[in-house]
């Protein structure tokens, strides 16, 4: 009788044989359980800092409707947290509480934001939070039309929250930081008014879509000005200034940004610095409307604009062996946005020159100065 450890021995023998002749052997692995385990917190009105569950359950619904991800109903999560004395009824928009939600919930990911109607629109910034690394993996800022929805605002948002859903499945996810990130301080002057705080809210969450930054939570930033007995108020959004500001609060980059009325206009402004390089990245002059939805137009058109030159940077050695390369999608992209006074083309003039994927800022052109504002 063969004893057992040569037939297995022969049998390893005849398995290398078999590698030899007919090239390797891919192992066949135990399917990973991806991560789909999401909490989806209720929306904060930021006009009154409530909670709104009637959107929420769209979303709920939405997301559950892909069949990817396992979400966990609402009655669920409240008598787990109170379990933890957490109440489900607290408006929770920040990586902080929504990270003690899901370890809590034992979620994977956690999904949250802010839902804010206007008069014209209904304004939504989501960010999806990947509980195992304290990561925000995704994130969604748009608004939905009132004379889109035609009296029925529940069937079209319940449309946008499904190409959402789908937009996160289509999206790739970003589960962990990159190993060289920057970190980057919002430095904002606007008033505390509502539509102030729907403006500084979604360039937070902007913010929070770019991996290679690590912002200065707006209590850190705070701390910081009152330690150093700065009053941002008095720093006047200049480039020598803003990278003077910027490195007293020892950050590498800086976004200002100011939202205010003068007379029956709304003015925004918006300007990103590299703090290192001693640079304007990309600046946006006030821009005068008495519409505030073409607020959120400038702000849109500027962060895609940022997103598009810090991916032309990165991609800059594949950029130059692609000299010829067209950058018509972009173009097409910003004509889609109905952006007013020639920002859309002034931006296309300064990509064919290099403007748009150098390290030079790029420069919207400036109205006149507004009477009221005081950094003129």
């Amino acid at each position: 009788m063969i004893p057992v450890i040569f037939l297995r021995t022969a049998v390893w023998v005849l398995f290398g044989i078999l590698v030899c002749a007919f090239g390797a052997v891919t192992p066949v692995r135990d399917s990973v359980a991806v991560p789909t385990k999401v909490a989806v917190l209720d929306f904060v009105d930021l006009n009154d800092n409530q909670i709104k569950t009637e959107p929420s359950e769209w979303l709920r619904r939405s997301v559950a409707a892909t069949g990817k991800f396992k979400v966990l109903p609402r009655d669920t999560m409240a008598k787990r947290l109170t379990e933890f004395n957490v109440n489900l009824n607290q408006p929770c928009n920040n990586p902080q509480c929504s990270f003690d939600i899901g370890s809590y919930l034992q979620a994977d990911f956690v999904l949250y934001g802010s839902y804010s109607p206007l008069p014209q629109a209904d304004v939504v910034t989501l960010k999806l939070l990947y509980i195992p690394k304290a990561q925000i993996a995704w994130t969604w800022v748009g608004e939905v039309q009132m004379a889109a929805a035609g009296g029925d605002k529940g069937l079209v948002w319940e449309r946008q929250f499904a190409a959402i859903a789908n937009s996160i499945l289509d999206g790739s996810l970003v589960l962990e930081k990159p190993k060289v990130h920057k970190t980057l301080a919002v430095v904002d002057l606007s008033d505390l008014s509502f539509l102030s705080r729907v403006f500084f809210e979604r360039i937070q969450t902007r913010i929070s879509g770019f991996p290679q930054y690590d912002p200065l939570s707006q209590s850190e930033l705070s701390e910081l000005f009152t330690a150093l007995e700065i009053n941002k108020y008095s720093v006047a959004p200049s480039l020598e200034n803003m990278v003077g500001l910027g490195q007293k609060l020892g950050v590498s980059n800086l976004i200002y940004s100011r939202i205010y009325r003068d007379g029956k206009s709304y003015l925004c402004r918006l300007a990103m610095y590299d703090i290192e390089r001693k640079a304007a990245v990309l600046e946006l002059p006030p821009q005068p409307s008495e519409d505030f939805g073409k607020l959120l137009e400038y702000e849109r058109i500027f962060f895609f604009t940022l997103a598009a030159k810090e991916k032309n940077r990165a991609a800059a050695p594949a950029i130059a062996q692609q000299k010829g390369k067209s950058y018509k999608a972009l173009w097409v992209s910003l004509g889609l946005l109905g952006v007013g006074g020639g920002l859309g083309l002034v931006w296309v003039d300064k990509l064919k020159k290099g403007g748009g994927g150098g390290t030079g800022p790029t420069q919207f052109p400036d109205p006149n100065p507004p009477p009221g504002d005081p950094t003129k």
